[in-house]
Formats: C-alpha cells, structure tokens, sequence
C-alpha cells in the first residue's frame, strides 16, 4: 500500500516537472514567435515600398541587398510553413540591415533622378507668379524621397512631377539667367550680375519689383 503511494506520488512529480518544462518550452516558442512576428511586421512596409518603386520607378537592389531580401523571404516562408521561429534573433538583425540598406539605397536613386526637377522648381519658386503652386510640388517629391512608401505617396508623386514638368517648360530659362537666379537664391548676387540680357528678361516677366538688393559689409 505505502509503495503504491510512494510510486503515485513520484509519478506526480514527473508529471509536474514534465509540465514545467513544457511550459518553459512554450514560453520560449512564444518568445522566439514574438521577437519574428515583430520583425515581420516591420519588413512588411519597406517589401511593399520596395515592390511600388521598382513598378513604378524602375528602382532595383543592389547585388547584396537583393539577396539578403531573399534570404528573408525563405526563412520568412519556412518558419509560416513550420509555425516555428528558429534562431529569430538573426532573422531580426538582418531586418535591420536590411531596412537601413534599401532606405538608403532609394534615397540615391531618388535624387539622381529627380534632383534636377526638383533644383529647378526651387529656382523657378522665385519668379513663379504663384508661388505656393511650386512649393507644392516641392512638398510632394520631397515626400517621396522618404521611405518606405505607399501608393498614395506614389499617386501624389507622379500627379506633382507632371505639374512640374509643366512649370518648368513654361518658365525655361537660358543658362545665363538660371546662373543668375542660383545666385539669387543663394543670396550671393550682385548688381554685376544685372546684365542687359538679364535686365530685359526681368523687365519682359514683370518681376522687377520681387528683385530686391542688400549692401554687404565686407569689412
């Protein structure tokens, strides 16, 4: 009788410790799930940008930045296949890198392919006889420089870079007077800057009364 118990009793222990450590192993399958499904979460945006820019802007990854994506879209698909986390930790570090190298990348490829645009209508903005037309589109590219992106981000682009487009062949300026209105941005204009060609164009779009003049103290 008393060994019957003894044994009952040790059976009970090892169920208990077995249930301990199924809950510690459950713990730390929850946790491994959690620390994926969070770095998940923040892949998700940029893949998504990364998909809208290279349909519409013809945007691509370099060699290794290509590669690591796919490295996380197989381990991504695997662990949705086995429901398990493994190793998670890597998966979160190379989200990381992964997120910080696309940013990075697009913000290059942005600005090469639309710095001009967007250096000519801060030129423009100067003379525009509607300013805030210009500094709209402005505003809207600048917007998209920023990653990641959304299609309402992408749909205001491409409306904005036609307007501007448009702005910019009704204003087209010869060099000598794009010269002279970078020096007037910059602040650094003079009244040798004034030439008779850069006059009459100024007398010809009736903006003489937005040129404006200052006396620097050189001493």
């Amino acid at each position: 009788m008393l060994h019957e118990k003894i044994q009952s009793t040790i059976g009970l222990i090892e169920d208990v410790a077995d249930n301990r450590q199924k809950d510690i192993d459950n713990a730390a399958a929850a946790k491994r799930n959690s620390i994926f499904f969070d770095s998940f979460e923040k892949l998700t945006p940029s893949v998504i940008s990364y998909i809208l820019a290279k349909k519409n802007f013809g945007f691509t990854l370099r060699e290794n930045t290509s590669a690591l994506l796919q490295e996380l879209m197989n381990y991504s698909k695997t662990t949705f296949d086995n429901a398990k986390a493994v190793n998670p930790s890597v998966f979160k570090q190379k989200t990381e890198s992964f997120i910080e190298a696309i940013s990075k990348e697009w913000e290059i490829s942005y600005k090469a392919t639309n710095g001009e645009l967007i250096s000519g209508l801060n030129i423009i903005v100067l003379v525009h006889p509607t300013p805030t037309i210009v500094r709209s589109c402005i505003t809207i590219l600048n917007k998209c420089e920023k990653w990641p992106l959304t299609q309402e981000s992408v749909d205001s682009y491409k409306e904005a870079h036609n307007k501007a487009e448009i702005l910019l062949e009704e204003m087209r300026f010869d060099d000598e007077i794009r010269e002279f209105l970078i020096k007037v941005r910059d602040k650094k204009a003079t009244l040798t800057d004034i030439t008779p060609s850069i006059l009459e164009w100024i007398q010809s779009e009736d903006i003489a009364d937005k040129v404006s003049l200052s006396i620097r103290n050189t001493m």
